[in-house]
């Protein structure tokens, strides 16, 4: 499994699910485990949160609220510091990646009005979306996912004071450290000052049809303008309007401007090879006031992740084309139908009139470029909604009612207001996600129950008896770092839970002690961009490199584990 997971060529909801069946064929663990784990409880809380952070981001005014704040930033070392504590405040009780797609957006144009580049500020974003998710049992899957081991194997389950002392002194820490030195630790990465104009050159090419042209009449079909080499007609503009979309039996008519997207030196081809097809001149039509150009990227765990447009059937599904495609600072060349995606990859996109619609409930891509639009749902709504979800929230904090019954009561409080149905429902229900969380948690008691993890820790502790409780800590938060800076944070849970479950059985050791131990390293995520999916993210807009994470996530790192450490032994060893 651990080999599988580092290695990458398969999903992780395979590699789980994969060593979840095989346990079951070797008699490990039974059937009922795999729906037990699938319908865990901390499972469906995730969901539900989910379900929660894509209602608040679509109905309220989170970009009005955030300018009105950092209004008073008037350096960027203080807008730093109210950016960093802003996103940690919202990521303890919501999740991370909206938030992250949301903020991109904005700090990219604060860094263009206040020139400064972008480049200085998107990793610290990443970072404190992971800081804010460590103050609150809620604020990040890993917690929860923890929590679900716990249940899993009938223990106590972390609550809400064991993770809010440490992860305020974490998130106090990180953001001092943040404000303080990520200017010189970050580059300086030129913002790019083209034109849309001229960035969009670079993807599309304008063609004028002659009347006197054969293709004339023709379908796009009919006329070969199909499945061209590296290139493919984006878009047609006709008698003063933008056709919405290009279908394959759209018939070609005179005076017809054609776009073109893909690579520049095909294009040329193409207007040797069609008689009639020239280059259009002194064009009346310009894409910057006609087209809805935007910038988007994609997250982890979407659903392009691994596919090519082709086989997404990308136009359909977004009513979007894409004109270009930047990965880590680069245009990919070649055909792009058939290039295979990957998580952080910028799509530069043409859009049509359901686009918007189409993407705003969805997690297989987000906004780089922000549309402005009002609120769907009427402010009474809105209030009412706030109104029971504090009141939820209160009944839960007193002891009155159970969290999921909370979650349940507030997401179904958005139903009935007209906030969510099963549309959005449908979008926000991420299989593969489920799957993974699933797989890891029965994937971890398989593997105490068949003996394995004692079999592993039993000499470990040998070796290590003549240390006392502290540097046992020390070692158990070092080798979660490490699976955790390769592998996914469930994924570093799932390996290394069943060594910590055996180190408290084994007597002497706090269980608190050593479950926050894990969750603070699994959630030590800063070494790499692959190492949490919200630096890949920041990757490609901050045009990053590898040895950026590296320069700054050593020393963030250092800091990060000697607060959460000292914090940790300090209340609990």
């Amino acid at each position: 499994m651990i080999f599988f997971l580092i290695w990458d060529k398969f999903k992780a909801s395979y590699v789980f699910m994969g060593c979840a069946i095989a346990m079951v064929w070797l008699g490990v663990i039974e059937t009922e485990d795999i729906l037990n784990s699938l319908s865990n409880t901390t499972v469906v809380s995730i969901f539900l949160l989910i379900y929660l952070t894509s209602i608040i981001h679509s109905h309220f005014p989170l970009l009005t609220w955030l300018d009105k704040f950092f209004k008073t930033a008037k350096s960027p070392r203080m807008f730093l510091f109210q950016m960093t504590s802003t996103v940690a405040m919202l990521s303890s009780v919501m999740n991370n990646t909206p938030i992250v797609a949301l903020f991109i957006t904005y700090v990219y144009d604060w860094s263009k009005k206040a020139q400064v580049s972008p480049s200085r500020l998107l990793i610290p974003l990443s970072f404190a979306a992971i800081l804010g998710g460590m103050v609150t049992v809620i604020g990040t899957s890993t917690n929860m996912v923890l929590n679900g081991f716990l249940l899993s194997n009938s223990q106590p389950i972390l609550g809400v004071m064991d993770y809010i002392y440490p992860g305020l002194a974490v998130s106090f820490m990180g953001i001092v450290f943040l404000t303080l030195f990520s200017h010189r630790l970050l580059p300086s990465n030129p913002i790019s000052q083209s034109s849309l104009d001229e960035i969009l050159r670079e993807y599309l090419a304008e063609t004028r049809l002659l009347a006197q042209s054969p293709l004339v009449g023709k379908t796009i079909t009919e006329a070969g303008l199909r499945n061209l080499n590296g290139v493919y007609l984006a878009e047609i503009y006709r008698e003063g309007k933008l056709l919405p979309t290009v279908s394959p039996d759209d018939i070609l008519k005179p005076e017809d401007r054609l776009f073109f997207a893909g690579d520049i030196q095909n294009i040329v081809e193409i207007i040797k090879q069609y008689e009639g097809l020239v280059w259009a001149k002194n064009a009346q039509f310009e894409i910057s006031e006609q087209a809805d150009v935007v910038e988007t990227v994609i997250p982890a765990n979407s659903m392009l992740h691994g596919k090519n447009l082709k086989q997404m059937g990308f136009r359909e599904a977004f009513d979007a084309s894409v004109i270009g495609i930047h990965r880590n600072g680069e245009r990919i060349k070649g055909k792009l139908g058939e290039i295979i995606l990957q998580a952080g990859d910028l799509l530069l996109l043409t859009v049509g009139p359901h686009f918007k619609d189409r993407i705003r409930t969805g997690k297989d891509i987000y906004m780089l470029k922000w549309i402005d639009e009002k609120p769907s749902v009427s402010k009474s709504k809105r209030s009412i909604f706030l109104g029971l979800m504090l009141l939820f929230m209160t009944l839960f904090i007193m002891g009155f009612m159970d969290f999921v019954m909370a979650l349940m009561l507030m997401t179904a409080t958005a139903i009935i207001l007209g906030m969510f149905g099963t549309k959005e429902l449908k979008k926000q229900t991420n299989i593969e996600l489920l799957l993974v969380l699933g797989g890891a948690i029965v994937v971890g008691k398989g593997f105490i129950n068949s003996g394995g993890a004692a079999l592993i820790l039993t000499p470990l502790l040998d070796l290590v008896q003549a240390f006392s409780p502290p540097y046992i800590i020390v070692m158990l938060f070092l080798i979660t770092l490490l699976f955790t800076s390769f592998v996914t944070n469930v994924a570093a849970l799932a390996i290394v839970f069943p060594l910590a479950f055996e180190l408290v059985q084994s007597g002497g050791y706090n269980p608190t002690a050593v479950y926050l131990t894990l969750a603070f390293g699994a959630s030590a995520a800063f070494l790499t961009p692959v190492s949490y999916q919200t630096h890949l993210m920041v990757y490609g807009p901050g045009k990053y490199k590898f040895i950026d994470f590296l320069t700054i996530g050593i020393p963030f790192t250092l800091v990060y584990a000697a607060t959460a450490l000292t914090t940790i032994i300090i209340l609990h060893v």
